[in-house]
């Protein structure tokens, strides 16, 4: 009997194998919320507000696309970006504008290790459409 009931839990608290996990990294914690909303039906989507331990969160939640916000794109965080796509060559990154950098090498670093890019504000069905695209996502059809 209590294998039994091991085994129900686990069925109950284990998410869909092909569920695929996004990180969004915005210091606006309404924004995050509201991408995680929106995104949430076919994905599990956790938010932070910083890149401190970005590489960790990563590895720790299997985490397969990032939407970055370019507000932390200096040279440091470039270096972060190689790395990410370095040490996580499986990782999708997308980062998320409202202008970018006037510096050019910034600018043209974050359009080389990005996998998209994405004015804000944006339209949710086009971010949609960017994750679904990049994660392989289609959404099946209602059997009849």
């Amino acid at each position: 009997m209590a294998l039994l009931l091991q085994i129900s839990f686990n069925m109950v608290n284990e998410k869909p194998l092909d569920r695929k996990n996004i990180m969004v990294v915005d210091p606006d914690e309404d924004f995050c919320r509201n991408v995680r909303l929106y995104l949430e039906d076919n994905y599990s989507v956790m938010s932070r507000q910083g890149l401190e331990f970005l590489d960790y969160s990563i590895i720790l939640y299997q985490i397969d696309l990032v939407l970055l916000d370019a507000d932390f794109a200096t040279h440091e965080s470039i270096k972060l970006l190689k790395d990410l796509k370095i040490n996580h060559p499986r990782l999708k990154i997308v980062v998320m504008y409202v202008y970018l950098s006037l510096d050019r090498e910034i600018e043209k670093s974050l359009a080389q290790h990005a996998d998209d890019m994405i004015a804000k504000p944006f339209d949710v069905d086009v971010l949609k459409s960017k994750v679904d695209q990049l994660l392989g996502f289609s959404a099946q059809p209602a059997s009849s």
